[in-house]
């Protein structure tokens, strides 16, 4: 059961809920959909944090079309505050009040960030090999390339498609910069860490051709002193995925916190903006259930 892990999660997390807000916010809007906060919402002291629930690693956002809803349904959520990750589980089981939150969602987000100028970033435009490109020249590594890639964990991986199949939700993996967010859907990774899986002597071809890498990282704690954790991850480029959104009139801040050996650490955080969801990731929407 994971826990949270001081300033440095704190920091994290506090930079996700301003992607999870963009989205939760604008894609709301002129959409159809009701948007509901679902997994971890907010910051707990680290001895009462759990977000970890029932082995699964729930999405951040869940997606109902608002057509579906009941006139019932949509009192119990607006009660609720559109907030339900602190909800007992119970509640969403087959005979619980909130069961229909599940049974009726068109789709679930995991909602990422990262502090960077996206659209000025060396690699914006990287494309991944043709076929043709592969066969002409092959390379001996697979390198991602510097851009606003979507980053997930190996053991998020794992954790967010027990979710997926468990619930039959599909789920997206969102990640957000300064003015651009990106999609791919959680499914679509599986089978690529699948292919690698069987065909280990083509994983630097097949990581080159598809545009999604899998690659070690390396993790600094600010609360371990330094100490850090490497952890594999599967790193997705921007020109494979599906465009969210542009995201404009961000307004960067630094946010100070003080660590458990008392040092003081700042990190960059986001405030305000807006997102213009493209049509592309609506269509995107769209198509998941028929995974």
């Amino acid at each position: 059961m994971k826990r949270g892990r001081g300033v440095d999660f704190e920091h994290r997390f506090r930079a996700s809920r301003w992607a999870e807000d963009l989205l939760f916010k604008f894609l709301a809007q002129d959409t159809g959909l009701v948007l509901v906060r679902f997994g971890l919402s907010e910051v707990k002291a680290t001895d009462e944090l759990d977000y970890d629930k029932a082995g699964h690693k729930e999405p951040d956002l869940i997606a109902i079309p608002r057509a579906k809803l009941s006139p019932a349904e949509l009192r119990v959520l607006d009660t609720e505050g559109g907030d339900l990750s602190n909800c007992d589980r119970g509640r969403f089981s087959p005979a619980g009040d909130l069961a229909f939150v599940l049974n009726k969602a068109l789709a679930a987000f995991e909602v990422e960030f990262s502090p960077y100028k996206a659209a000025e970033m060396k690699g914006r435009h990287w494309q991944p090999k043709t076929k043709e490109q592969w066969t002409k020249r092959q390379l001996k590594h697979a390198n991602a390339p510097t851009a606003p890639n979507i980053w997930v964990k190996e053991e998020d991986l794992k954790r967010l498609t027990d979710w997926e199949e468990h619930f039959g939700v599909p789920v997206l993996v969102t990640h957000f910069f300064d003015q651009e967010a990106f999609a791919i859907p959680l499914h679509t990774l599986k089978l690529f860490a699948a292919s690698l899986a069987r065909n280990p002597a083509r994983a630097v071809e097949l990581q080159n051709t598809r545009g999604i890498f899998r690659k070690e990282q390396a993790y600094d704690r600010i609360d371990s002193q330094g100490a850090g954790e490497r952890k594999i991850v599967y790193v997705t480029a921007p020109t494979v995925a599906t465009k969210v959104g542009d995201i404009t009139g961000v307004e960067v801040q630094a946010s100070l916190g003080l660590s458990s050996s008392k040092k003081y650490v700042s990190q960059v955080c986001f405030r305000g903006g807006k997102l213009a969801i493209t049509a592309e990731f609506l269509v995107l929407l769209q198509t998941l259930k028929g995974q």
